[in-house]
């Protein structure tokens, strides 16, 4: 079953009939009234990942209480749309579609004299609601998910994402790592269990990385069956150095207790952690839990090269720190408001890069119309031409500072981090720099890694196994020498086999230039008198020595 939620502007029916009269009489009736518009937002409710609408929504509302005092010429409404029933990204990507749809036609669709927006939180679906709005030439923004259709204007004319997150750049923030410390060989080991951007970041990185990184791709369960973390480790040491682990901070925890107990944790092996923010219903990436294993942990971290997606401080999102502490009250008190958000206790940590990004949206969406109402060609039924003014450009909002680029995607802020065992923290080494669409790293101090200013290679000089022929040890005449000795000789052998066959064959060839092979029967001849008068030489020679045996 489909709910609706609707959040109303006072003269919300007036408005839709006087609307269309409006329009057909001449676009400038825009300018004199305010103009409706209804935003809709279809979603997943609940607490099962950190992209759906109860955790989002107040960001929405306290945008739209800032809008109407803010913009008088614009009446926004908005609805959410979403299935109570539904427990997950996935099942809710099955059902995506239909639930707009159904919506949609109900509303008139495209025959409805309102402009209808939608401005969604997105988890699996936006690809799928993508097909929608490009069909309907409907605008659409995403708040906390995107996809890369994103960037091919043809199928995806009316989208524009605010997305914190680098989806576009989830396989290319490990990718350029591997390539810019040159590792060849990784290990990838993915708990489906764990939050679901992990294994959209796994399936983004196993299509970018090949042919010029080889990687041993592991999944599990950690609620049905527990990873034996030696044997992986194990294995791991027989073909690679570097293991991307993409799993809750609990797992990474064992898999550093089993990596410390076989002595992986000195220096020789990167274990790279990855998490979209400090979040705790994430799990928080520390040492520190106040059991007997905290001081080998800690010791364990020193190999730990830790990724951020998202900088959520309030220098990473452009705004001092007594703006987003007022931003912070206004959605908790909207938490406490409305039943619906199901946080009323505050229970669950509002996740503040999902609000923000939905307060920049509707804010965003408020300037451009505001701008383009004095077009008088402006159409605001017009998705395709509204998106367009999207792009390019950096807008300033409540929540922060905006750029989207030439494709309308958000340019994310991926950050690289070493641990500081000093400080028992991880300190900022790399940033991303981003730069029409080409990912790249740059520097911001050098990393610090045992004592050493590089991380080590995913293969060490004498092999995974310490068996490479020149790190053996020297006893008496080395294999080297011998095989060079040996080479040598045969060299030399087959060279004068080679000049003796040709001296020969020269000879032969004498006569007449004669093929080697051909027979000269005088040669023949000549060889047999030759015999034969040796022959009877001897015979004479016998006779005169011994003359009394003479026959009579």
């Amino acid at each position: 079953m489909i709910h609706e939620l609707r959040f109303m502007s006072p003269g919300y029916h007036i408005f839709k009939g006087l609307m269309w009269l409006c329009c057909a009489t001449s676009i400038l009736c825009l300018t004199a009234k305010p103009l409706d518009v209804l935003v809709v937002t279809p979603g997943l409710t609940g607490f099962s990942a950190t992209a759906t609408i109860t955790r989002a929504g107040p960001g929405f509302e306290v945008a739209l209480h800032r809008l109407k005092t803010a913009y008088t010429n614009i009446a926004f409404s908005h609805v959410y749309l979403y299935n109570r029933s539904i427990p997950d990204c996935g099942t809710f990507a099955n059902n995506a579609q239909y639930i707009l749809s159904q919506w949609f036609y109900e509303q008139d669709g495209d025959r409805g004299t309102m402009p209808i927006y939608m401005v969604t939180t997105g988890c699996f679906e936006p690809a799928l609601l993508n097909q929608l709005a490009a069909a309907w030439n409907m605008f659409y923004i995403t708040v906390c998910s995107s996809d890369e259709v994103i960037r091919d204007k043809s199928k995806s004319p009316t989208w524009i994402n605010t997305n914190f997150f680098p989806t576009i750049f989830f396989g290319d923030i490990f990718y350029r790592l591997f390539l810019m410390q040159n590792w060849t060989s990784v290990y990838v080991v993915l708990d489906l269990d764990s939050i679901p951007i992990y294994q959209l970041v796994f399936g983004a990185l196993d299509k970018l990385v090949r042919p010029k990184v080889r990687t041993v791709n592991i999944q599990y369960s950690s609620r049905k069956e527990g990873l034996d973390f030696h044997a992986l480790l194990k294995s791991f040491a027989t073909q690679s150095r570097v293991m991307l682990f993409l799993g809750s901070a609990s797992q990474l925890r064992l898999l550093l207790l089993s990596a410390a107990a076989r002595g992986q944790t000195t220096g020789e092996y990167v274990f790279i952690a990855a998490v979209p923010f400090p979040y705790k219903v994430q799990g928080i990436f520390t040492w520190q839990t106040f059991d007997q294993n905290d001081e080998i942990i800690r010791a364990a971290y020193r190999s730990v090269i830790f990724v951020t997606m998202v900088d959520a401080s309030p220098s990473g999102l452009h705004v001092t720190e007594a703006q987003l502490d007022d931003l912070k009250s206004k959605w908790n008190a909207e938490f406490k408001r409305n039943p619906f958000y199901g946080n009323q206790d505050l229970r669950d940590e509002p996740s503040i890069p999902h609000l923000a990004s939905a307060n920049a949206a509707m804010e965003m969406l408020a300037q451009v119309l505001n701008e383009s109402m004095t077009d008088p060609d402006f159409d605001p039924r017009n998705g395709r031409a509204l998106a367009r003014r999207f792009l390019s450009r950096t807008f300033d909002t409540s929540s922060g500072r905006i750029s989207l680029d030439q494709f309308g995607d958000r340019t994310p802020s991926v950050s690289v981090s070493y641990f500081n065992d000093t400080t028992g923290d991880f300190e900022v080494y790399i940033r991303s720099n981003i730069t029409k669409g080409d990912y790249r790293y740059s520097a911001v101090k050098p990393v610090s890694w045992f004592n050493g200013s590089h991380l080590p290679p995913n293969e060490p000089m004498c092999g995974y196994m310490g068996d490479k022929l020149e790190c053996r040890p020297r006893t008496g005449i080395q294999t080297r020498e011998l095989f060079a000795g040996v080479g040598v000789a045969v060299v030399a052998l087959i060279v004068g086999s080679i000049c003796l066959g040709c001296l020969i064959r020269s000879r032969v060839l004498k006569d007449n230039g004669a093929p080697w092979w051909t027979l000269n029967g005088g040669l023949l001849e000549a060889s047999a008198r030759r015999i034969f008068s040796l022959k009877f030489c001897q015979s004479l020679k016998q006779l005169q020595r011994y003359p009394s045996q003479a026959p009579d």
